[in-house]
Formats: structure tokens, C-alpha cells, sequence
């Protein structure tokens, strides 16, 4: 298998792009904070700020703030201060903070920010946030594109039942001007300072909505700054905590029980999982770094996707044809996104993300040790002048030559009803191809299984990404479940096998799920 992404390199004849990048972290690295405050629970929201004008102040998110307890800002990982609220700015979803007198004056190398880009902010022009990844110790960057959407306000982007959710709190305003974003925002950079190239600050990381496994983010152009200064108000508004699923870019940390300032870095809750998840590291191999943002249920991402038809179609498949029930609430995946390109995956719960160096892939480690396998493989380069359907019929042809070989088969048959492809805005690309093997294969449990492989391809004019899963079905398992009928809900006698078809299904879905960050 790792013979096939080199095979796309040669073939295509690509050659890589270097992108001039003047945006210099240095710059501005000391006007950035972390700002931790208590919510409940013994959690607490981790963001990202920035000072602003004087050491003593700092902007952030008004979605991070809380009823509870103090706020804390760490200024440059190793000066805590106490502060408050001093000012709000509703509509712009911002707050200013001020430190509390009597504490001594943050360090003397810190070098506020005191101006802003007033120029338009074309598209497809980089950008770059630099926050606090899950409310970690170090500070990251993140890269990122100006996106189009016209005209360029909240409402636009957000779904029905979320517009009437803001309708009634009353914030953010739904004729929000923001800045519209090509890749997602990370856990914990909510309220993170975003630079053009010449690293002029332009806006203020705020939120993400649900698309499926991915998020479309936006940004608080810099503009509203002079409204926040300007503001009377200093008080949270009535409802606000219940915004929380709009704005994807906070952290949730567990909260220290003894010393306040203590926190555990290492300890993000995702968000949507119950536990924290210690020791949390980014998966880093060939050009890409995978971390950790969240944990959905698939029924979650299946409701918020744009593309769930072939999840729709097997569990009808699985419901009406094998007469299989299985429980698709309780089917939880943690996700993943490339820092550098924004590639999102879907890992089921409780399996383990790695890279594999035979492979020359990120893969879900299965612990069965069986033949069910999920592989994630990825090419960085100039596709401006690649014809996609060409791709498509060159990775499927290695596919089957691949997988007829290491599984002993003659060959594979494309399965026409899950195969398809899709263009996006924005240039994306996506296709799904379902293969079955045109042979069974006999298991070491002596049932004859049906192979298939589930591919999706994903295309933009700078990256291609995939997604393979190898799927063994045993045929008389399925045979006895449609004459008899199996119901995962309450498997009794047949949680064996119901374990396994959960497995089945959730394999599939992480195949399905893999897409760019909008």
C-alpha cells in the first residue's frame, strides 16, 4: 500500500509550490495571553487574548466568560493575573478585560497591540490565528484562507434552529459583519488574535458550526475593536452560556482543586466526550499534524453534514435488507484536524491514531488484529491542472491491484450505488467508492467472508487526501440475521456479533467522515 501515493506523485508529474510567508510569530508573540475562567464542575474555558493598547488590558471572547468564579490571564506561560470585565460588546461576540489593582504589573517584556489592518481582506488571502491549542502551555499558529460567502454576515452561515437560538439571547447579531474562513479554528482559540501576511492584526478568532465531522469558522473583523472601547456596558447578557454550541474554537479544561493556578494542560475535555484525555499529543509524520478538537456522536455529525447519503443508505441496508438494528446514538468518534491543511478525520472512540512508517500512513490502529482496517494517506502539492476523474480512475486502479494481491483475490468489483463524486465550494472535491472483492475469503473461524473496500478522495488545488477501509462482512452471519433478525440494541446471545457489525459500521463511517475544514 505505500507504493500508492508515490505511484500518484510520478504519474502526475507534480511539482511543489513555495508560497511566500511574511507573517512572523515573533512579532506579536508578546501580546499574547491565555485566559482561563471557572464555569462548573471543576472545568473551566480555556481561551486565547491579546493585550490591547496597555499591559493591563486584554480582548478576548465574551462567549468564554462566566458567572463563576475569577478570570485568570497568563501572560507569556509564566505571570499569572487576576481580572474582570470592563467593557462588552455584544453584537461582536468581544469583551475587554482589565487586571484587578493591587497585584503586581504584568512582566515588562510584554508589548501590546495597538492598531489594526483597516484594508478589505480579499479571498483566498492567508491569514494566521495564533492561540493556545486546548488551552496548552505553548502557543501555536494556525494558517488559514479568507473564504467567500456574500453577503458576508453571521446569518448567512448559520441554519435555522441556530438563528432562532440567537433570536432570543439576543447575541451575537445575526447581521454580524465577520470574516469568513477556509479552515476551522482550534479548541482554545476563541478570542485569538488572526494577522494578515505583514502580521497586522484583522480579527478576532470567534466561532465554528457544525458540518459534519468539520466546522466552518469565522473571525471578528478588527473594525469592531473601536465599538468594544467604546462600549457602556460591562455586564454579561442573560443566556449567553447556552451559545456554547456555536463557538467550537473554546477549550474545556479540567480545573485544578487546590492551586488556581495549576491548570493541566494535558488535561482537555473534548469537546462533547464526558472524560478528560490526558497526555494529548499531535500525531506528526510527512508534513501533516493531526490534533485532537472534539468528540462526536454520529449521529451528531450525520444531522450537520452536507454529504451523508452512503451512511443513510447502509444503515437502511443494515435496517430493512440484513435485518440488523444497531444503536447509531451510541457510535461516538473522537476528531482529528491537520494543523497545516486543515484535513479532518474521524477516529472511532477508544481506537488509537498513529502513523505507520511501512504503510506510509496514519492509521486506526484496530486491537481485534483482523483484517478490518482504516488508513488515512496524504500528498501535498500543486493539483491546480490535475483532472480529478483521472485521479480517481488511477487510485482505483492501484487499489485493486493492491488489495487483490494482499488479500489473494482476482480482483474487485466497484458497487456503482455508493460510488459517486462531488465538487464543493471552494474547489473541494470529494468521491466515495465502495469495492467488493470478487472472491470470498475463508476466516480463521471458519465463516467465508465478502471483502469491501470504502475509499474517499478528497481534492483541492494544493492537497489530496484519502481514506481506505478494508471491511470483512461474514456472509452466513448475515445470511442467519435476515431470516432471523438481530437487534444490537439488546443483543443478548448475539452481542458477539453485534460487536462486530458496530465495528463494521463505525469503520465505514470514519472512511465516509475524512473531508477538508470548510
Amino acid at each position: 500500500m505505500n507504493k500508492i501515493i508515490w505511484c500518484l506523485v510520478l504519474s502526475l508529474l507534480l511539482s511543489y509550490k513555495i508560497s511566500a510567508r511574511q507573517f512572523d510569530p515573533d512579532k506579536v508573540k508578546n501580546a499574547l495571553v491565555k485566559v482561563i475562567v471557572p464555569v462548573k464542575n471543576n472545568t473551566s474555558n480555556a481561551l486565547t487574548g491579546f493585550v490591547w493598547k496597555t499591559p493591563n488590558q486584554v480582548v478576548t471572547s465574551l462567549h468564554g466568560m462566566s458567572r463563576n468564579g475569577e478570570i485568570r490571564i497568563l501572560y507569556q506561560g509564566q505571570a499569572w493575573r487576576k481580572a474582570r470585565i470592563k467593557k462588552v460588546l455584544q453584537k461582536a461576540d468581544l469583551v475587554l478585560l482589565e487586571l484587578i489593582e493591587g497585584q503586581a504589573p504584568p512582566p515588562s517584556t510584554v508589548v501590546p497591540i495597538s492598531q489594526f489592518n483597516t484594508s478589505k481582506v480579499k479571498f483566498g488571502t492567508d491569514v494566521f490565528a495564533i492561540g493556545y491549542n486546548g488551552g496548552a502551555t505553548g502557543s501555536s499558529s494556525r494558517q488559514m484562507k479568507k473564504g467567500f460567502v456574500n453577503p458576508e454576515t453571521l446569518s448567512h452561515l448559520i441554519p435555522k434552529k441556530d438563528k432562532e437560538a440567537l433570536a432570543k439571547i439576543g447575541f451575537p447579531a445575526l447581521d454580524l459583519n465577520i470574516l469568513y474562513l477556509e479552515g476551522s479554528l482550534l479548541p482554545g482559540f476563541s478570542g485569538a488574535p488572526v494577522f494578515d501576511q505583514q502580521s497586522k492584526l484583522i480579527g478576532i478568532g470567534d466561532g465554528g458550526l457544525e458540518k459534519g465531522a468539520s466546522n466552518v469558522s469565522w473571525i471578528i473583523p478588527a473594525g469592531y475593536l473601536t465599538e468594544l472601547e467604546n462600549s457602556s456596558t460591562n455586564s454579561l447578557p442573560s443566556g449567553f452560556e447556552n451559545l456554547s454550541q456555536l463557538f467550537s474554537a473554546a477549550a474545556i479544561i479540567e480545573s485544578p482543586s487546590t492551586n488556581p493556578t495549576s491548570f493541566d494542560s494535558n488535561k482537555m475535555i473534548l469537546s462533547g466526550s464526558s472524560s478528560a484525555r490526558t497526555n494529548i499529543a499531535p500525531i506528526k509524520a510527512i508534513g501533516f499534524e493531526f490534533h485532537p478538537t472534539k468528540n462526536r456522536s454520529l449521529t451528531d455529525m450525520i444531522e450537520s453534514s452536507d454529504d451523508p447519503e452512503n451512511l443513510l443508505m447502509l444503515s437502511d441496508e443494515f435496517e430493512l435488507d440484513m435485518n440488523i438494528q444497531l444503536d447509531y446514538d451510541a457510535m461516538r468518534f473522537d476528531i482529528y484536524e491537520d494543523i497545516n491543511t486543515g484535513v479532518v478525520i474521524a477516529v472511532p472512540e477508544g481506537i488509537s491514531l498513529m502513523y505507520n512508517p511501512s504503510e506510509e500512513a496514519f492509521q486506526a490502529i484496530n486491537p481485534d488484529n483482523n483484517d478490518m482496517q482504516l488508513y488515512f494517506y496524504g500528498v501535498q502539492n500543486d493539483f491546480s491542472q490535475t483532472n480529478f476523474e483521472d485521479l480517481l480512475v488511477a487510485v482505483g486502479e492501484i487499489i485493486n491491484q493492491n488489495f487483490a494481491m494482499r488479500f489473494g483475490v482476482s480482483g474487485f468489483t466497484i458497487d456503482t450505488e455508493y460510488s459517486l463524486w462531488n465538487e464543493f465550494d471552494g474547489g473541494r472535491k470529494i468521491a466515495w467508492i465502495l469495492s467488493l472483492g470478487n472472491e470470498y475469503l475463508m476466516g480463521q473461524d471458519g465463516l467465508q467472508y465478502g471483502l469491501y473496500v470504502y475509499m474517499t478522495l478528497l481534492m483541492t488545488e494544493e492537497k489530496t487526501f484519502m481514506s481506505i477501509a478494508t471491511i470483512p462482512i461474514p456472509a452466513e452471519v448475515v445470511a442467519f440475521a435476515i431470516s432471523s433478525g438481530m437487534d444490537c440494541n439488546n443483543p443478548g446471545m448475539f452481542a458477539e456479533y453485534c460487536d462486530y457489525f458496530n465495528k463494521v459500521f463505525k469503520t465505514f463511517s470514519a472512511a465516509h467522515l475524512l473531508n477538508f475544514a470548510y
